[in-house]
């Protein structure tokens, strides 16, 4: 179940990672690279302390 937390958390955090890249207006694949890893690192660890902090 963690895991699908995790993977969850990583794609959302990859779609945010790249809304806000294009938000900020630059493109290319270096900026998509870095914001999407960046999301998905971040949205994956939130995604594991969410399932974490739940009741069991």
């Amino acid at each position: 179940m963690r895991d699908t937390f995790r993977s969850v958390g990583a794609l959302t955090g990859l779609c945010v990672g790249l809304s806000l890249m294009w938000l900020m207006g630059m493109g290319g694949l270096v900026p998509a690279a870095i914001f999407g890893a960046g999301g998905a690192v971040i949205g994956g660890m939130t995604g594991e302390r969410i399932h974490d902090r739940g009741g069991r």
